[in-house]
């Protein structure tokens, strides 16, 4: 404990301080203590050792507790910690850290300034509803504001609770904010497919470059960004290698002669074993980002003009028509990479050629158990006619005999 009175009996007599009756005085107690470098004392307004004991525990253990906006860990912005989030945990550890890196910088915007540990689930709260009522403009940009999908929010969500996660694992906050915050409903299951005329229509609509990965894309059902990290070192000659896929788990995939056909059109340099999908210009790799705005070019000239066609089309397109196809599921799942049926559900789509021919089978069911029904109605009837007389009349069936019993009833 650092309690202490601020008068003395041996300070000189002219001093306000000065006190004969020190420490046993009136005067009140003040207590003085440091927490994580920072110093914190005041009155207890007490003359009472004992009560100002008691007064200075709890004093203290708010403190500790965070309470009056002092915290156990130094305060620190919400930019300093996502900083840090980023350099230690998403850029070692996350193949998505440059998507992180955007987000974080539509979060600084809303929470760059606040003390981490003043960021509520109020505040979160309104930073939703601002983002999905499009009130926010791009860095630069002046036009009208935009509104933003709740798939948007949804992944800077993500993020914000990701970064939380971290700074409580870390000791650099108590509690979780964002315990009570929930994500929007959201149904971004995609049901387009391309037609074969589509098909053709884009392909011949497309760059070369482009060309051959929507080709690649619409016999292997791959990722765009799985095909652009592919590199020549994981062509080997019997098989397609993806490494950088979406779980983190390599698959491989036999060379047919169409990707044969295919990968024999993509330029090589002589001892080149980077990727397939090279910038000749700028010598790196192609973007995703890159790649759909070219495809979004491609499919006007195509004469496409939905809005509802995304490069992730063009993997949906390839395992639906496997699947139409009578491929089942787990040579399927091989191929895509997905790891349970559930996630092919998505990817079933019955035509209405396959629907009428199963409602034709139900009818046909039907038809047959009429006609069968009919030609039993008709042998009761004969054996009945001919009940009791002589033994041709006779029958071994269960269900002709049933049914002349359960007339004669």
């Amino acid at each position: 404990m650092s309690l202490r009175k601020r008068c003395s009996r041996s300070a000189p007599a002219s001093s306000p301080f000065f006190c004969g009756g020190s420490p046993k005085c009136e005067h009140p107690w003040h207590y003085d203590f440091r927490v994580n470098g920072r110093r914190h004392r005041s009155s207890t307004d007490t003359a009472d050792k004992h009560r100002a004991r008691d007064i200075e525990a709890r004093e203290r253990a708010r403190i500790l507790d965070g309470r009056h906006g002092i915290r156990r860990q130094p305060d620190i912005t919400f930019r300093e910690f996502a900083a840090t989030y980023l350099s230690d945990y998403a850029i070692p550890n996350k193949r998505s850290a440059g998507r992180d890196e955007e987000i974080v910088k539509v979060l600084n915007r809303a929470f760059g300034a606040v003390l981490l540990h003043e960021v509520t689930a109020h505040r979160i709260e309104q930073f939703k509803r601002e983002r999905l009522a499009g009130k926010w403009r791009s860095h630069g940009y002046t036009g009208p504001a935009k509104s933003i999908q709740a798939g948007t929010v949804n992944r800077e969500l993500d993020t914000l609770r990701s970064i939380f996660s971290k700074a409580v694992e870390w000791r650099k906050l108590q509690e979780h904010p964002m315990g009570a915050v929930r994500r929007f409903k959201v149904d971004n299951r995609r049901t387009r497919i391309l037609t074969e005329v589509e098909q053709l229509a884009l392909l011949a609509a497309c760059p070369k470059k482009l060309g051959r990965m929507v080709r690649l894309a619409l016999i292997t059902g791959a990722r765009i960004g799985e095909l652009l990290a592919v590199t020549w070192a994981d062509i080997g000659e019997d098989e397609l290698t993806f490494v950088e896929t979406k779980n983190g788990r390599s698959r491989r995939l036999p060379l047919s002669a169409a990707i044969r056909a295919v990968l024999a059109t993509c330029p090589r340099r002589p001892g080149h074993d980077g990727v397939v999908f090279l910038n000749a210009v700028t010598g790196k790799p192609y973007t995703v980002n890159g790649v759909a705005h070219v495809f979004r070019r491609a499919l006007t000239r195509a004469g496409i003009v939905t809005d509802d066609v995304t490069l992730h089309t063009l993997r949906h397109t390839a395992l639906s028509r496997m699947i139409a196809s009578g491929i089942d599921q787990f040579t399927v799942m091989a191929i895509s990479g997905h790891s349970s049926t559930r996630m092919l559900e998505r990817y079933t789509h019955p035509t209405d050629t396959r629907k009428l021919d199963a409602l034709t089978l139900g009818g046909h069911i039907l038809v047959t158990t009429d006609s069968s029904r009919s030609e039993t109605e008709n042998e009761s009837a004969e054996l009945l006619k001919n009940f009791g007389g002589r033994r041709e009349a006779r029958t071994r069936d269960l269900r002709v005999a049933n049914a002349a019993l359960s007339q004669l009833s």
